[in-house]
């Protein structure tokens, strides 16, 4: 309490100091000869009354605009940066045009500094205040970048083990429970198989772990199985992937994440059918892989809003930046996520003349 009365006394004063020194120099800028010993008491008084107006409107101005921008336009890339800059600069000229216009129309010929010489200083405190907040906006961005890739591989790994896809889990518990009550133990069975298979999968997923891409397909198959306990019917799974991509090294976990995305804000926001496809294509360069699905697709395409927002997909970006470098891309589809990265070097890559894993066979 005492800190924060301190503190605003504080910002008193240098709105009262600089205030008081803008107007004396705008009064003394708008003379042919500075002359301030002439000045009666009432101009002196007059001209630092006007100067600590104008600072005290500009910080209650950009104290106001400052939490609105966090608020509303958070740091998420570049451009975000350049509308931190862009709002502080504007506000300001606008509060210097709008309050010269309503003291030039209240006290007329009384209030004596010209609009050309106010426009300038205006201009050029626009500008200065543009490059001080943009400066700080830039200097927030590139922090919590750093700090996004100082959490590391390790970090994301422990937060993805711990992502245990809960309606998932707890309808297939009940599902289980239900069978089991009726005495169907044989078909309770398979599903609690596929629920511990799957945790224990995510559970060990370890740092910079790669296994082949059938090995994902696999822990896709037993996600489905659990989801169709739910959705029954009205979820169909299908694969689109050629066998020579089953044997090429991927992260763990590069898949799951899209398929929980897809039957969460796919399936479960429809009243009617939803298939979801899973593709994949690559040559000697390049591998793609998409999760498609006929759900009511994302509100946006801009990559950035969805990264900052759902942290599956985030996770699984950062993974693969990781991973593969720069030259990993996730884009956003009108129906699902793709994501492409360099395939491994040649000496790690499998042969064509090696025997490939076939595909697992989806569930019936």
């Amino acid at each position: 309490m005492v800190s924060s009365i301190i503190a605003g006394l504080r910002r008193a004063g240098l709105v009262l100091l600089i205030g008081g020194l803008a107007g004396i120099a705008v009064r003394a800028g708008g003379e042919s000869t500075i002359q301030i010993q002439t000045w009666s008491p009432v101009v002196l008084g007059n001209s630092i009354l006007v100067g600590v107006l104008y600072v005290a409107l500009l910080d209650a101005t950009l104290q106001l605009v400052r939490p609105i921008m966090k608020a509303f336009v958070p740091l998420e890339s570049e451009r975000h940066v350049w509308y931190h800059t862009l709002a502080p600069a504007g506000s300001t000229l606008l509060v210097i045009i709008g309050l010269t216009a309503g003291l030039k129309t209240a006290l007329g010929t009384a209030f004596t500094p010209d609009w050309p010489m106010l426009t300038r200083i205006g201009i050029l405190v626009a500008l200065g205040t543009g490059s001080v907040y943009g400066l700080l906006a830039l200097q927030a961005y590139y922090q919590r970048d750093h700090k996004d890739h100082a959490e590391g591989w390790e970090a994301r790994m422990r937060r993805l083990r711990t992502q245990t896809c809960p309606p998932i889990v707890l309808g297939t518990l009940a599902a289980a429970g239900a069978l089991l009550e009726d005495d169907a133990s044989d078909q309770a069975a398979p599903l609690i198989d596929d629920a511990r298979s799957l945790l224990r999968y995510r559970h060990e997923a370890g740092s910079a772990e790669t296994v082949p891409l059938a090995h994902e397909i696999e822990v896709v198959l037993w996600y489905v199985e659990l989801a169709q306990v739910q959705y029954g019917a009205d979820l169909e799974v299908g694969f689109d992937l050629p066998d020579s991509l089953l044997s090429v090294q991927v992260p763990r976990l590069c898949l799951l994440p899209l398929l929980e995305n897809a039957v969460q804000h796919g399936a479960r926001a429809l009243d009617e059918p939803c298939t979801i496809t899973v593709t994949g294509r690559h040559d000697e360069q390049e591998m793609c892989l998409a999760v498609l699905d006929t759900g009511p697709g994302f509100d946006t395409t801009d990559p950035t809003t969805i990264l900052r927002r759902g942290s599956g997909i985030a996770d699984l970006y950062a993974r693969l930046r990781e991973h593969y470098g720069a030259g990993t891309d996730l884009s956003l589809l009108p129906q699902g996520v793709l994501w492409c990265a360099p395939v491994p070097d040649a000496e790690e890559a499998p042969s064509p003349s090696e025997e490939q894993p076939s595909m697992p066979s989806p569930p019936e």
